[in-house]
């Protein structure tokens, strides 16, 4: 326990902040960076390789010797400026001044280099290429001085490109960061403007099926019961899936088959229908909540056109990466002209989430009757897309 006399100053941030850099600088010394080090190293051997082939005088010493020499100093005067510049880095990212943090990494760098390769040098026995015979032993140890100073210049020049690299490389990297917390939130917008698109259709087309069993319970009460038990049943296996924001074409198509059997309860013989598709689009994947409120529309204006009955048909099929959805009705349904609110959502939906790559259109169809096309991408699972 600390006397309450005694009164312990707090460490200097400066003191604290270059301690955590070593600390920070220690976790990044990696097989990477050390790898990265020893290629710096050998392109430095592969210069002095040069400098003692082709500049060599009397008084120097021998080649093999001179060259062992030459490649100790390298490989210190290497791992210390990296050393030293791994603390710069991280000090700098605690708020130092980049060139003074930068500067001070190389001198020291340079100059803790030279020492050590000094007193090995000294240890081995080795003799460099700045080592001049027959000179007094002051002058011998003016060799530490000229190391450093030589690789004060390569290790400045290094430093400087490693540091115009690291600083793109951290400005791309900050750039790419932006772009994705961007697309995050483009991404929600979207996710939340759909959810008000999707909860516009649904309760139109939820209200028009309570509304269609209205009509029968008036009509016909025993009907009226069989097509509520129905639409119940129907209900329990679609509620669950009314607000997720992906879904199958197999699902939806099922959700389609039991309305409508729901409907040819009021209609009887005036409604047939048919659906095709074949086992691979059956995965393709799609916006829920789509192919119902325009089956509910065909349904509803078909019929108000039409005394003898209406047949609808669904048709699907792939082609050129694309998912092809047709609903066809015998009446006018889809008749030409500008869509209704329901109608309007659907296309206002499929724009968000496919721009130009997704389409509903109306029109007449082949022989009569109306119809609606839907297109939206497609890539196949069996590639490993979506």
């Amino acid at each position: 326990m600390t006397p309450a006399w005694l009164v312990v100053s707090p460490e200097p941030p400066i003191a604290s902040g270059l301690r955590g850099a070593l600390q920070a600088a220690l976790r990044r010394v990696s097989w990477r960076v050390i790898g990265t080090t020893l290629a710096i190293t050998v392109a430095l051997d592969a210069w002095l390789v040069f400098d003692i082939a082709y500049q060599r005088v009397s008084w120097r010493a021998p080649a093999a010797e001179e060259y062992v020499s030459g490649a100790i100093i390298n490989l210190l005067m290497a791992f210390c400026i990296m050393f030293t510049t791994l603390v710069a880095d991280e000090w700098v990212a605690r708020g130092a001044k980049r060139v003074p943090a930068y500067a001070w990494a190389v001198v020291i760098g340079s100059a803790a280099a030279a020492l050590v390769q000094w007193e090995v040098r000294q240890w081995l026995h080795l003799r460099a290429w700045n080592d001049v015979p027959d000179i007094a032993h002051e002058s011998a140890t003016m060799q530490p001085a000229a190391v450093f100073f030589e690789y004060l210049i390569w290790g400045s020049i290094i430093v400087f490109i490693y540091v115009n690299r690291r600083t793109a490389l951290l400005a791309t990297a900050r750039m790419n960061a932006a772009r994705v917390q961007r697309a995050d939130a483009q991404r929600r917008t979207l996710e939340s403007r759909l959810q008000a698109l999707q909860a516009r259709v649904e309760p139109q087309f939820l209200f028009n099926t309570l509304a269609q069993v209205r009509a029968l319970y008036e009509s016909d009460p025993a009907k009226g019961g069989q097509m509520l038990g129905d639409l119940i049943v129907y209900l329990r296996a679609a509620l669950p899936h009314l607000r997720d924001s992906t879904s199958t074409l197999e699902q939806e198509l099922k959700l389609v088959g039991a309305y409508l059997n729901i409907i040819q309860v009021r209609l009887g013989g005036r409604l047939a229908f048919e659906i095709s598709t074949s086992q691979a689009e059956l995965t393709a994947p799609m916006p829920p909540m789509i192919l119902l409120p325009l089956l509910d529309r065909a349904l509803t204006d078909s019929l108000l056109s039409s005394d003898t009955g209406v047949t609808i048909r669904i048709a699907a099929d792939t082609s050129a990466s694309k998912l092809r959805v047709e609903i066809a009705d015998s009446g006018a349904g889809f008749a030409a002209g500008a869509p209704g609110g329901g109608l309007r959502d659907i296309q206002e939906r499929l724009h968000a989430l496919y721009g130009d790559t997704g389409s509903l259109a109306f029109g007449p169809a082949s022989g009569h009757g109306t119809h609606a096309i839907m297109e939206i991408p497609y890539e196949s699972t069996e590639r490993g897309h979506r």
